[in-house]
């Protein structure tokens, strides 16, 4: 008779051999057939895991009813506040193609991808749920997958784009399955693999979606799951205490209601969305009125604006967005042009800002709040 330890690292080692097989091989000489390859791989992996582990059935009903019902209401509250939000942001028409043939193609692929991930999901941590190591390492190995069949390619080099990337797709996916594995591991694939369904295959059968960039897209897949943890969680540990806990709509509080608009109404003065917007500030030249860390609010120019000297103004140089004081007014060309000066520095900027320069004036300063910001911005531009 094999072992289980034996079992789980033949797993483990034939799911990480195909991902170096699929990012080096498949994906670049196979790309066209490569979901089909991964379903394939997938169906003989599940086969393997179910002979060699086999397949235990989930007895928390209860408590993955309770957490269905969880998932449901927050998957309803996340796709009205995406779409409301997309009545101020306007709409796309879905780049899939809305007839039948056309849909039944575009999701095949993905479902049969989901449904075999979730149900290996649960066949290799219900096997193992006495050992919380070879669990994460099963959760591990998911993740990779799956970022390795989301991501074309890690540009090391370029950190824009390395940051860009993690933040709308690897961040997403990790959160995503550290949730997914944590609902598998306490009630079973049920709900796992409904949030998935849901989440994962909306936007091939949606005929319009929320046009408000990728930022705010990947805020949503961050947030809700985290959402989810933690109601789940509540839930799960009240029933571990022997607390006897019935699903009612007063667990869904009050204060969920700000929460969730406090979340969107940061998104959008983040995106730009408002004739205001926020961002962090990333040096001490403008202190003490503005330190290093705050984040401000700014009002985008208006038809006709006037500046004045003592205003200050965020202004676009290059690639950067400069937050300074006007310290003068004067005239190039014919045309009016504003010196600004870093409130803590001894000499006015080198060039004068022009009109269309000109992003808007800082209206309000919130102290620190930024600083997370700031320091990641540094991690990766130095």
């Amino acid at each position: 008779m094999i072992k289980r330890s034996v079992k789980n690292s033949i797993l483990l080692f034939l799911f990480t051999a195909y991902i170096i097989i699929y990012k080096l091989f498949i994906f670049s000489n196979y790309m066209k057939y490569s979901e089909m390859i991964n379903v394939s791989f997938l169906i003989v992996l599940l086969s393997i895991s179910i002979f060699f582990l086999g397949f235990r059935k989930c007895k928390n009903n209860y408590m993955s009813q309770n957490v269905t019902q969880v998932v449901l209401v927050y998957l309803m509250i996340c796709f009205v506040l995406m779409y409301g939000l997309g009545l101020f942001t306007g709409f796309l028409k879905n780049a899939y193609s809305m007839s039948t043939a056309n849909l039944l193609s575009n999701v095949f692929a993905p479902i049969l991808i989901i449904i075999l991930i979730e149900m290996f999901r649960y066949v290799t941590i219900w096997a193992n749920r006495d050992n919380k190591i070879v669990v994460v390492l099963y959760a591990l190995v998911i993740t990779i997958f799956e970022i390795a069949i989301s991501v074309r390619s890690i540009p090391l080099n370029d950190y824009e784009t390395l940051f860009r990337m993690s933040a709308t797709i690897i961040i997403p996916v990790i959160i995503k399955n550290a949730v997914m594995t944590y609902l598998c591991y306490h009630v079973g694939y049920k709900v796992p693999l409904l949030y998935r369904l849901i989440m994962d295959i909306y936007i091939f059968i949606v005929p319009i979606v929320p046009n408000y960039g990728e930022y705010l897209q990947s805020l949503f897949l961050i947030t809700l799951p985290l959402v989810i943890y933690i109601n789940a969680f509540t839930l799960i540990d009240e029933r571990n205490q022997k607390v006897e806990h019935i699903f009612t709509k007063s667990n869904f509080t009050l204060l969920d209601i700000p929460v969730a608009v406090l979340i969107v109404v940061l998104a959008c003065l983040i995106s730009g969305f408002f004739p205001h917007f926020m961002i962090g500030i990333g040096s001490e030249s403008m202190s003490p009125k503005i330190n290093k860390g705050d984040a401000v609010i700014i009002e985008k120019p208006k038809k006709d604006q006037k500046y004045r000297k003592g205003d200050i103004i965020a202004y676009q140089k290059d690639k950067h967005l400069i937050v300074h004081r006007i310290v003068d007014i004067g005239k190039q060309e014919g045309k009016t042009v504003y010196i600004t000066k870093g409130d803590v520095n001894k000499s006015a900027d080198s060039n004068a800002v022009m009109r269309k320069q000109i992003r808007g004036i800082v209206r309000i300063r919130i102290p620190v709040i930024a600083y997370p910001t700031v320091w990641l911005t540094e991690l990766f531009y130095g």
